[in-house]
């Protein structure tokens, strides 16, 4: 695959500027970054955060005056047109920053003309802009955290359970006649799905790591190799979905531990019902739950020693 090479283009009055260091840190991850520019009124008290970095980072600044309520975001969609139309630069993707989705034409024309596109935004970026990227990334999953309210259910990270998004990806792609899939198409098939899939999201560092999590239900080899070439495949289910029970040792944003008497399972909170995912779950709070992986004492890890849980309900 052809190295990707990056304009970012930011809305300075829609994105805070201490994101900007974790954002191009991101970005180099994925490729190089040939142009970096920060839309907004700069004449303005509120860009003099944005001012402060200038000498820290290469970020060009764009001035655009207040002359309608859109003036900054037309002025950010005409450059990535120019950018596009002259090819002046070695560009072949861009990474839009705002959350704001009247941006989700420009992805779609961008991609159009054949440019990668990676969004950037708050969680509850509407579900427009996030699906016309070819991948979408959370602010939040960058090491902050923000009040941003998340206006729609499908719209959060964690929403679908992460088990179940690797499940449908899998079953939606051509594996071999063993059934093993590689790594890499697994990731693609998910991403086109979910553009804004993170592991992260669940609390997992990378997509190796959420199948090794759940070893009841993924099978994983490689041809141990350096680097090695990963192949996973989907363990058919058991019959047995009696529940069990347990109460809640703590929870957090998206996801938490129940505690039973064969040990502690982790969830998250997709694993909940949609209309009890907004519960506040307090230690002690009784909980049902069907057993994927039961816990194991004797697991030099958390990860290995706690069991998972799926189908978790607050009892009545």
């Amino acid at each position: 695959m052809a190295q990707h090479h990056f304009a970012v283009l930011v809305d300075g009055e829609n994105i805070s500027p201490k994101f900007l260091g974790p954002i191009l840190a991101e970005i180099n991850r994925s490729g190089e970054i040939i142009l970096t520019r920060v839309y907004g009124d700069w004449t303005e008290p509120h860009m003099g955060g944005w001012k402060d970095l200038l000498q820290s980072y290469p970020v060009r600044p764009i001035q655009q005056f207040r002359y309608g309520e859109n003036a900054t975001d037309g002025a950010l969609i005409m450059d990535a047109i120019e950018i596009v139309s002259t090819n002046r630069n070695p560009v072949n993707a861009f990474c839009i920053v705002s959350s704001d989705s009247d941006f989700y034409s420009l992805a779609l024309r961008l991609r159009e003309h054949g440019m990668y596109v990676t969004g950037i935004g708050r969680q509850g970026t509407k579900n427009i802009l996030v699906r016309s990227c070819n991948r979408f990334i959370y602010l939040e999953n960058l090491g902050f955290s923000t009040s941003a309210k998340v206006e729609e259910e499908q719209s959060s990270p964690g929403g679908i359970p992460v088990e179940d998004i690797v499940k449908r990806a899998y079953e939606s792609s051509d594996e071999d006649s063993d059934g093993w899939l590689l790594l890499a198409h697994l990731g693609q098939a998910i991403r086109r799905e979910n553009s804004d899939f993170d592991p992260r999201s669940y609390n997992y560092t990378n997509l190796l790591d959420i199948l090794r999590s759940y070893p009841e239900m993924f099978e994983v080899r490689s041809n141990e190799k350096t680097p090695p070439v990963y192949w996973m495949r989907v363990i058919p289910e058991k019959e047995d979905d009696s529940k069990q029970s347990g109460v809640i040792k703590r929870f957090m944003t998206n996801y938490g531990f129940i505690r039973s008497d064969k040990g502690d399972y982790f969830f998250t909170k997709a694993n909940l019902p949609a209309e009890q995912r907004n519960t506040h779950l307090k230690p002690g709070t009784v909980v049902e739950f069907v057993e994927i992986k039961a816990p194991d004492p004797n697991g030099e890890t958390s990860a290995e020693k706690n069991g998972r849980a799926r189908s978790v309900v607050v009892a009545s």
